[in-house]
């Protein structure tokens, strides 16, 4: 037989859950912009593996190259 304070308590816990909630949720470390990056196959395989290899994402990767070789644009 359930108790039916428990189930109660249980029910009011769950309602308190989940929301919007001040200062949850990941913290932003930029702006976000969508764009298409075309890169020959042989590229997109280095980042793969570098993704694999390192547990990273692919964005995390893009944006450790561009920010360690942003400085280099002007030499375009």
């Amino acid at each position: 037989m359930t108790n039916s304070k428990n189930s109660k308590d249980t029910d009011s816990q769950a309602r308190n859950r989940g929301g919007i909630r001040k200062g949850a949720g990941r913290k932003p470390i930029g702006i976000t912009r969508k764009i298409s990056l075309t890169l020959p196959k042989e590229r997109w395989d280095e980042i793969d593996r570098l993704c694999h290899k390192s547990d990273y994402s692919v964005s995390e990767i893009l944006r450790s190259i561009i920010e360690d070789n942003l400085h280099n644009a002007d030499l375009l």
